[in-house]
């Protein structure tokens, strides 16, 4: 029977509860909105296959030799405008459905919550939300079970996620499947859906409408400026970096993760899945390329599937270039976990009853010198683009 005595010893990835034969495993959230197993012990049977699956702790390494890296991004101009980085992932999609495969990646929602879904048409409007990056813990209670679904009924699957929610889906399955690929994300963390939720409902009151897009990371400012970009019904939009945006600070300043995100058991090279994504900031080092700030992303091949897949993908430019070089350059993040932040102990105290604004005030400040700056940068991209 799997006991959580220390929070930092569970990713959330639902392995457990997707697996108990009983389901006697309940998902439930915890006060800073993290959900973690809660047991039935009337219903156990003590069987310990939530035990098995859990992938913390387990070997997640598929090989002791380092694999290759290449640096892309997609060809068209209009799909790199919109995505993040390189914009890879929206060429894997677009080749998985042309295949009649199903997708599963992460959108915003309507109610702004950041979750997992299941796509199998070209034709479906939230694929445009799946290739973006977002920075909150993603809702993925009863994906494994359709993945798995689908995989036994032949279709050909794509799961994209962070590092932990691909080793969970690996450990649930508990056998390879060849119709299966797998794109993990380089993450720094895991952020709370809680602190999230109280985000978008302060900026939903400040601008007095509700939220209809979210993009984290726009390139408002060019690749190398990513900016939260919030637009909404009543047609204004809200534009804020990690210098003024308190959401984007407290998690750039390590104070709103997942607790198992500072001690992660996946920090490392080599993957479960088949390709790992992260940013490319010094591409032009790496494969002595010009760096236009449309952003470019570095991809480790995890697997043969993974290396055919990419050769599939026609709309995307690659450059081989050294692993290790760039794991040096721009990984910090793939062989390393976050460092605790001493005010993150009393961070989601009160984090539910106060004005989310006043609240993070207590454990970051916004200088004047910093809101100089970001008006700045808006005045400097205006004249830039409109003359």
């Amino acid at each position: 029977m799997i006991e959580i005595k220390d929070k930092k010893d569970c990713c959330g990835c639902t392995a457990c509860a997707s697996s108990c034969p009983k389901k006697c495993i309940a998902m439930e959230s915890d006060k800073e909105g993290f959900i973690y197993p809660v047991i039935d012990l009337n219903r156990c049977v003590h069987c310990n296959i939530c035990e098995q699956v859990c992938p913390q702790d387990k070997k997640n390494i598929c090989t002791n030799t380092i694999p290759e890296t290449v640096v892309a991004r997609d060809k068209r101009e209009k799909i790199l405008s919109i995505g993040t980085s390189g914009s890879i992932f929206t060429s894997v999609i677009e080749c998985v459905l042309a295949e009649h495969g199903t997708v599963y990646g992460v959108i915003v929602d309507g109610d702004n919550t950041v979750k997992h879904i299941r796509v199998d048409s070209l034709e479906d409007r939230r694929l445009s939300k799946i290739p973006c990056s977002k920075y909150v813990k993603s809702e993925i209670r009863g994906i494994y079970p359709q993945v798995k679904a689908d995989l036994q009924s032949g279709r050909k699957v794509c799961f994209s996620g962070t590092p932990c929610q691909v080793a969970g889906l690996k450990c649930f399955l508990r056998k390879d499947y060849s119709n299966l690929i797998c794109v993990d994300v380089i993450c720094r963390g895991n952020p709370s859906p809680l602190f999230w939720k109280r985000f978008t409902e302060y900026l939903e009151k400040k601008y007095k409408s509700k939220i209809v897009d979210v993009r984290f990371r726009n390139k408002t400012y060019g690749y190398h400026s990513g900016t939260m970009k919030v637009s909404f019904e009543n047609g204004k939009v809200y534009y804020g970096s990690a210098r003024t945006n308190y959401y984007l600070r407290a998690f750039f300043e390590d104070l709103c993760s997942r607790p198992s995100c500072y001690r992660c058991q996946f920090k490392h090279i080599q993957h479960m899945s088949d390709l790992t994504l992260y940013d490319s900031w010094h591409a032009s080092e790496l494969a002595d390329l010009q760096d236009d700030d449309k952003g470019y992303t570095n991809i480790i091949i995890q697997s043969p599937k993974g290396r055919k897949l990419l050769d599939e993908l026609k709309t995307i430019e690659k450059h081989p270039v050294d692993t290790l070089k760039a794991v040096e350059l721009d990984g910090v993040m793939v062989e390393n976990s976050v460092k605790w932040n001493e005010k993150r102990d009393v961070f989601f105290d009160s984090i539910e009853d106060e004005n989310i604004k006043c609240h993070c005030s207590k454990f970051m400040t916004v200088s004047f010198k910093d809101r100089i700056i970001e008006s700045a940068k808006r005045i400097y991209y205006y004249k830039k683009f409109n003359g």
